[in-house]
């Protein structure tokens, strides 16, 4: 691949191939916060299990590596900046599929890059991609070759006195990052003490596809029967830290979405987050 510029645009990682079991959807689902007695339609095979709307995000961290020695980037120089994912179909509970990362976006920060990129989940059917994800990434000491800056989508700020329509506490265990590991995303600052300090954090940190999961199978959970999670986007603010609890509001709007943000005390550490919702069939 072309260095890390414009020139970069257009290139897509090869195809990954994915598979996934009953085992993998239980593992994933108690990833992002799953919990029984609540949760047990997640976490027990007996009538499928069934899977957190989430899911399909597993597939994008295999895509994460290879990116990243396609690239030459420096593990301590990379941040998840944000995250958004069309959900197309409900995967089943056993299936396989391709994942394909493609290069979209390259801009120069000066001090950094961002680059965008594009993942096509596709299980073949004949519907299309089963779901749709795009991802910026900071890379420190990539910038300064002269490219554009680009700009970041602007949003309304969120309420602050009225009360959310949806509030949701998610608690993590000391080992949620590396239980969340297991689901596909093996970077080692989220296991490793050293390497988590030498990237900038004291020890180490949640996945921020982590934080966006727990968000995304609460919003899917509260949606009922009738209507299913088609949609999620968010912006990573803070780090969470495992054993952190994650205390998630949404604001449904007018237009028949919903935004939402996640805390942990007072601190923002996922922003700017949009849900959209279709009937369940």
């Amino acid at each position: 691949m072309p260095a890390i510029g414009p020139a970069l645009v257009g290139h897509a990682l090869d195809p990954i191939e994915w598979s996934w079991t009953d085992r993998d959807v239980i593992l994933y689902a108690l990833s992002v916060g799953a919990r029984l007695p609540g949760d047990l339609a997640y976490l027990y095979e007996r009538d499928g299990p069934a899977v957190s709307a989430p899911f399909p995000l597993a597939a994008t961290t295999l895509a994460l590596l290879p990116m990243v020695a396609a690239l030459e980037i420096d593990l301590k120089a990379l941040l998840h900046a944000s995250q958004a994912i069309e959900l197309r179909r409900v995967p089943v509970p056993e299936g396989r599929a391709t994942v394909t990362r493609t290069v979209t976006g390259v801009w120069d920060k000066g001090s950094a890059a961002i680059v965008d990129v594009e993942d096509v989940v596709d299980d073949g059917s004949d519907g299309g991609p089963l779901a749709v994800a795009r991802s910026s990434w900071w890379v420190a000491g990539a910038g300064g070759f002269g490219g554009e800056r680009g700009t970041r989508p602007t949003h309304e700020p969120l309420p602050v006195g009225p009360s959310p329509d949806l509030r949701a506490t998610i608690a993590t265990s000391p080992e949620q990052a590396a239980l969340h590991r297991l689901t596909g995303d093996r970077n080692p600052v989220h296991i490793d003490p050293e390497l988590a300090r030498a990237a900038g954090q004291p020890r180490p940190f949640l996945h921020g596809l982590c934080t966006l999961g727990a968000l995304g199978h609460a919003l899917d959970r509260a949606a009922g029967t009738h209507r299913r999670l088609t949609s999620l986007s968010g912006r990573f603010t803070r780090p969470v830290f495992p054993g952190d609890t994650l205390h998630a509001e949404a604001f449904h709007t007018t237009e028949g979405t919903t935004r939402a943000r996640v805390r942990v005390l007072d601190d923002v550490v996922l922003d700017d987050a949009v849900a959209t919702y279709g009937p369940t069939a």
